[in-house]
Parts: structure tokens; sequence; C-alpha cells
């Protein structure tokens, strides 16, 4: 009987179809929240980018405002994506 190198484990067709289902949701938030900061700067009738260019050159910018936008989105839409992958197993 060969011996199995536990390191070696293979995955099951569920682990890989959730993990590529979270990974889904993942980029879907990051374009969600890119797609937010776009809309949020470039509008005049939010008044953000008025703000951003006000603070100090060497703080908080328009890149930062759009990186925190994009990770605030990519991370709730993944824990939703868990939520609801996990919620229709039971």
């Amino acid at each position: 009987m060969p011996i199995q190198d536990p390191r070696t484990r293979r995955l099951s067709a569920r682990t890989i179809t959730r993990t590529l289902a979270l990974a889904g949701h993942a980029m879907m938030g990051v374009a969600l929240g890119l797609a937010f900061a776009l809309l949020t700067t470039r509008s005049d009738a939010y008044g953000i980018r008025p703000v951003l260019l006000a603070l100090d050159p060497s703080g908080f910018r328009l890149t930062d405002f759009a990186v925190t936008c994009a990770l605030a989105f990519g991370v709730v839409t993944t824990l939703t994506g868990l939520a609801l992958t996990l919620g229709e197993e039971k």
C-alpha cells in the first residue's frame, strides 16, 4: 500500500468551486469599489473631490480614496459571498 505524503492533499471539487466563487465575489467587489470611487470623485454633486484636493498634499490623495473604496467593497462582497455560500449548504 503506497504511503501518501500528508502535505499533498487533494482538494475536493466543492472546495475548488467555493474558492473560485469567493474569488469572483472579491473581484466583483473591487470593481464596484473602483466604479464608486470614479463616480464620486468625478462628479461635483457629492463634494468629495474638492475635499480631497483641499487636504495636505502629502496626506490622503485621490488614489488612496480609490484604493480604500476598492478594498472596502472587496472585503464586504467577499464576506457576503461566504455567507451566501455557507447558507446554501444548510
